[in-house]
């Protein structure tokens, strides 16, 4: 595998959008004389909201979303923006991983809608961030309790062995809940559109990049979470019970990173049900990648909400009906570290 090193992106910390008055992102004092030995822990959810576009047309949007066909407006988008804000108050996390967001004012319409005029309360969702490759239609963004910081974007810049589609970068963003960060990678590989063993090459360079960038982190508290388009049955399996192996390819680097995936329980079974139903199947796509000192527990699909159907199955959205939600599941978890 031929492709040149990550390129890095820096942003300053006041990109880290938060809505509104105190939407800011701070840094928490770290170093071994500062830190306790007590564990602490907060809940995660991700979720693939799926195609998320707000009302304003970019060009960049889907095709059902712009056409002259489309039902698609104002009014569709504050309706399914207030069906967003239901499910994250229902779920009650502290901590919201997004995939297909459009872009960054969506994050302030969602802050300033959970907010009402309680900018004050602790129980806010004051802080967020947001990125996506320039040109791309939809990006991965973060919402949190928590003060955000130290956001990093990784984008892969591939020369060689065919032209690179576009493709999510991988957000990197501490969250500061107490004496000790916890640190995110948000993922959103590539889909299987254009076909599954065509596409997998993308897939395998992006675990590369993720691989890579774990490899750096001794001893942090980490989680790699979003969706990966890839079922847990497809990566390789680690040596202890419920763990998988990233790959890494660049040289000098370690070739295999072992994490602790939630999915994976005693037996070789799986946590029911998945988090994508396709063609008449579940797919375990959406995952929670633990390492260091980090570790989840009570996880599981949330199918207790209208935007699952009788049966568990999510409810997708269809932007000609205005109905729905999503077509995958949030995923969640109580992360301690």
């Amino acid at each position: 595998m031929k492709y040149k090193l990550i390129i890095t992106l820096f942003f300053p910390a006041a990109l880290l959008i938060c809505s509104c008055t105190d939407l800011s992102c701070t840094n928490a004092k770290s170093g071994a004389d500062t830190r306790s030995a007590r564990r602490q822990s907060l809940r995660l959810v991700s979720w693939n909201t799926e195609t998320f576009f707000d009302a304003v047309k970019d060009g960049t949007e889907y095709s059902e979303f712009i056409s002259s066909k489309s039902d698609w407006s104002r009014d569709a988008y504050v309706a399914r923006l207030d069906r967003l804000c239901e499910v994250i108050k229902t779920l009650d996390a502290d901590v919201y991983v997004f995939e297909e967001i459009e872009n960054e004012g969506i994050m302030y319409d969602v802050s300033n809608r959970l907010a009402g005029n309680a900018w004050n309360s602790r129980n806010n969702w004051n802080y967020a961030c947001f990125a996506k490759t320039p040109g791309d239609a939809i990006g991965c963004a973060v919402l949190s309790r928590f003060p955000l910081g130290s956001m990093t974007v990784h984008a892969l810049d591939v020369r060689t062995g065919g032209k690179q589609p576009q493709m999510r970068p991988v957000v990197e963003v501490s969250v500061f809940a107490g004496d000790r960060p916890l640190v995110l990678f948000v993922n959103h590989w590539k889909s299987k559109s254009g076909g599954e063993s065509e596409t997998e090459v993308w897939r395998n360079r992006q675990e590369s990049v993720l691989a890579g960038l774990l490899s750096g982190l001794n001893g942090s508290a980490v989680v790699a979470c979003g969706d990966f388009n890839r079922d847990i049955g497809d990566f390789a399996r680690g040596a202890e019970d419920g763990t998988v192996v990233l790959r890494h390819a660049l040289s000098g680097m370690p070739e295999e990173i072992t994490v602790a995936s939630p999915w994976l329980l005693a037996g070789g079974t799986y946590v029911e049900p998945g988090s994508y139903y396709f063609e008449g199947r579940w797919e375990r796509i959406d995952h929670f990648f633990t390492a260091g000192t980090a570790a989840a527990s009570d996880f599981s699909p949330a199918v207790d909400g209208p935007w699952a159907d009788s049966d568990g199955l999510p409810r997708g959205y269809k932007v000609f009906t205005g109905t729905g939600w999503s077509d995958h599941l949030p995923v969640a978890a109580t992360i301690t570290y």
